[in-house]
């Protein structure tokens, strides 16, 4: 892999784009610790989709560092769910992903948020949408049997389908559903 910089929009001598740099820039970050599990990832996509609950219009400031951590944590997942460019994400990994963001109703957070969320976050999240939507965990999709079971998530999406802003969010998740 080339090197990267935030000032720099070119790879391998390729102009890329800027949401690619940042999807670069995220998933090669070194890390100190040890790499998260997918137990703590869904957890801290759940915890900052609820700090989102939890400002009001006041605190402005807040509200923005609640969006950037929601941001980077989907660029997590999507790391986690696609590799990083260097390594493939294992199976295994991929599927527990699936199993913990069912478990944990991350999966209703994620809809329900996604009118509040930037442009950035919400392509993250339907590319991860995507993604869930077609693990086959023993022999069952764990995250299509959770919208069938919430079909009013999938109500919303239609409704937020009149949003300019979100539409074509809103029906590229409805049409892998």
């Amino acid at each position: 892999m080339g090197s990267v910089s935030r000032s720099m929009l070119f790879f391998n001598g390729h102009n890329i784009s800027p949401a690619a740099t940042r999807f670069m820039l995220m998933c090669s970050k070194p890390s100190a610790s040890r790499p998260k599990t997918p137990q703590e990832v869904v957890k801290e996509i759940k915890d900052s989709l609820m700090a989102l609950d939890t400002t009001t219009a006041v605190e402005v400031k807040v509200l923005d560092k609640a969006l950037e951590e929601v941001e980077n944590n989907f660029v997590t997942l999507r790391c986690m769910l696609c590799g990083d460019g260097e390594a493939e994400p294992t199976m295994d990994q991929v599927l527990r992903l699936a199993l913990e963001v069912c478990k944990e109703d991350v999966l209703a957070r994620m809809i329900l948020k996604l009118p509040y969320l930037g442009w950035e976050a919400r392509k993250d999240l339907v590319h991860c949408w995507s993604i869930l939507l077609k693990q086959k965990v023993d022999s069952r999709y764990c995250s299509v049997e959770y919208v069938e079971n919430h079909f009013e998530f999938l109500d919303f999406l239609v409704v937020c389908y009149d949003n300019k802003e979100i539409a074509l969010n809103c029906g590229l998740m409805l049409e892998n559903a």
